[in-house]
């Protein structure tokens, strides 16, 4: 039964997140899909960022393997329960804000300048913390 609520979900309540995972995943190649029936861990063999959308987590070579990985999935589990609870305006006021200031924080990385110091203090970043149990140190 729980399965099953959570494909309704996915092609009701979420179905911005759930239209756009299935466009990456017919516009991009893809090295594997795993998944446990509610959250699908999708791996892109050449980019380097991971994203939520909805039941799919998208994660690039970058942080495939790395001692960061266990929390780098937990975290991305947490966007994924922000879609359930925001629902159609996940995109709007998690999902946006979070890819500007992922792309403003990479292109300040190099000078250690604030955004890319304060990326998870923002409220879409920590919130996902809290939710997928991240402790950052």
């Amino acid at each position: 039964m729980k399965k099953i609520l959570f494909w309704l979900m996915a092609f009701t309540w979420e179905l911005p997140q759930t239209l756009v995972a299935l466009l990456f995943l017919l516009l991009f190649r893809t090295e594997g899909i795993t998944g446990n029936n509610r959250i699908w861990r999708v791996h892109f063999n050449k980019y380097l960022t991971c994203a939520s959308l909805g039941e799919f987590l998208f994660f690039g070579d970058r942080y495939i393997g790395t001692p960061y990985w266990d929390e780098t999935v937990r975290h991305e589990t947490g966007h994924s329960v922000q879609s359930r609870l925001f629902g159609p305006l996940y995109l709007i006021l998690i999902g946006l804000p979070s890819c500007i200031w992922n792309v403003l924080s990479r292109m300040n990385n190099k000078a250690g300048r604030w955004f890319s110091r304060h990326y998870y203090d923002t409220p879409w970043e920590h919130g996902a913390d809290l939710l997928g149990k991240v402790i950052r140190s």
